[in-house]
This record gives C-alpha cells, sequence and structure tokens, in this order.
C-alpha cells in the first residue's frame, strides 16, 4: 500500500473517531464533535475561525494525494495551528435558539481532532524526508 494512502488514513481515522466523543463543556450541558464540525461554521467570529482547520485538512489531503507534498505540508500544519485557535473561544453556541454558554474544558474530541491534523503533519514530514519511493510492495 502506498505510503501517503496509509498516512491519509490514519489522519481519516483519528479525524473520524473524534466525531462521536465529547469536544467541549460548558456550564450546562457538553457538545459533541459531530455537532461542532458540523455547525462551527456558523461560529466564525473570534475563535471560531478555528473551524477553519476543517476544510484546510481536507485540501492538505487532495494535495497528499496528488503527491504534492510541500503544499500538504504547509496546509496541515496551518491546519494544526488553526485548531488551536479554539483555544480562545470563551462562549460556545448550544442549541438552535442561539443560547450561549460558558466553555469550562475540552473534550477527547478536540484532542484527536489536534491529533488528526498534527498527524497528517508529521506524515507528510516523513515523506519529504524518505528517499526515494513513496510506495511499499504489499
Amino acid at each position: 500500500m502506498k505510503k501517503p494512502f496509509v498516512i491519509l488514513l490514519i489522519s481519516l481515522f483519528i479525524f473520524v473517531l473524534s466525531l462521536p466523543f465529547v469536544a467541549v463543556y460548558t456550564t450546562n450541558t457538553e457538545v459533541y464533535g459531530l455537532a461542532c464540525f458540523l455547525l462551527g461554521w456558523a461560529e466564525m467570529k473570534g475563535g471560531g475561525i478555528a473551524w477553519m482547520a476543517n476544510p484546510v485538512l481536507f485540501i492538505a489531503a487532495f494535495f497528499l494525494l496528488g503527491k504534492q507534498l510541500k503544499i500538504s505540508a504547509v496546509l496541515s500544519l496551518i491546519a494544526a495551528g488553526l485548531t488551536f485557535c479554539f483555544l480562545s473561544v470563551q462562549t460556545i453556541t448550544v442549541d438552535e435558539a442561539g443560547h450561549q454558554y460558558p466553555i469550562t474544558g475540552y473534550g477527547a474530541a478536540y484532542f484527536l481532532w489536534i491529533a488528526s491534523a498534527f498527524s497528517l503533519f508529521i506524515g507528510n514530514i516523513i515523506l519529504l524526508r524518505s528517499p526515494g519511493k513513496t510506495s511499499e510492495p504489499i
């Protein structure tokens, strides 16, 4: 199996693994990773720009598959950096009525999301540093 494909599968697995877990704890409720992924685009003010790590990650994945490793590495590093912007967010919208509650903690989904971005970046660095072919015999 080709190394870029394996790296992408690992990153994607970690990303999908983050979705069913709690991402954010608030004073009254918990927000799960899937809700953050699907609705995060709605909170682009302040540290909400962190949600933009998702499309940047997917673009980096396409460049990885297209064997544009340097571009993919830069984009995945940007995505990893964007994930940390979420730490500056003080409140989060928890329902469709727009109620916001202060964030009191971060759950496993948040840390898995960060790990997904860093795994793609580290995989790109490994590929850039490895000599020769990017595929192995089965």
